[in-house]
């Protein structure tokens, strides 16, 4: 029954956690977001969701077997009274950046788009030669 009502302590922890939880869900995806990779015959396709962003905030390097993707955005809100003093004013800015080790692939023939909040990357694969035999001879 005595936990039904607040405490003392239960008042001077809500500041705390209130601030620790609107920190940690607004900080928890700052550098990660969802991708799908899919290996298939001829290339690799690569699908990034990134909501609320734009093609022009969105920077795609492959470099060394690695496809690095940042995506970056800034937004701001002023709302003012009638004389121009805030009420309130906010800013947020996301960034995101990830790097994926896809080996093998014709760096020529790599092509992208970005629609509706999802990349799409296409890394066609490098023409290898197999060889005909595993053996090697013993001299």
């Amino acid at each position: 029954m005595s936990n039904l009502f607040p405490t003392r302590r239960d008042f001077m922890d809500f500041g705390g956690r209130f601030f620790d939880d609107f920190f940690n869900q607004s900080l928890s995806n700052v550098s990660s977001f969802n991708t799908d990779i899919k290996e298939l015959e001829k290339e690799y396709v690569l699908e990034a969701d990134l909501p609320g962003m734009t093609k022009e905030n969105i920077r795609l390097n492959y470099q060394d077997n690695v496809l690095s993707i940042e995506a970056k955005t800034d937004a701001s809100k002023d709302e003012r009274d009638d004389e121009g003093n805030y009420i309130r004013r906010e800013r947020m800015s996301r960034s995101y950046s990830r790097q994926f080790v896809l080996k093998d692939v014709d760096e020529e023939g790599i092509k992208a788009t970005f629609e509706n909040g999802v990349l799409t990357v296409t890394l066609p694969k490098r023409e290898t030669k197999k060889s005909e035999s595993g053996n090697i001879p013993i001299n």
